[in-house]
């Protein structure tokens, strides 16, 4: 997903769902992010508190090139985000 339509899809919802990403059916805090020349990467971690969806925006908001990718960095891998879904407290990426 690119950092644009990744911003758009996030814009309406509430900003205190706690961040995570799903990988081998295990949910990892994103507690950081990061530019790389071609992406913004969301870091995962397993000891970290994780980031508020408005502390991600606010974040993904200092960031102008519109047109990076977005990924998740976890478990020595780097995945990209090609969606989410929501709970009653968290949005978790996939």
């Amino acid at each position: 997903m690119r950092l644009v339509d990744f911003k758009l899809s996030l814009a309406d919802l509430k900003s205190d769902f706690n961040t995570f990403f799903e990988s081998k059916n295990k949910l990892l805090p994103i507690s950081s992010i990061k530019k790389t020349s071609q992406n913004i990467v969301l870091i995962s971690s397993t000891t970290d508190k994780p980031l508020t969806l408005g502390q991600l925006k606010k974040l993904l908001s200092s960031f102008s090139d519109e047109r990076l990718a977005v990924s998740v960095a976890s478990e020595n891998q780097t995945h990209l985000i090609f969606g989410y879904r929501l709970t009653q407290a968290q949005i978790i990426f996939s």
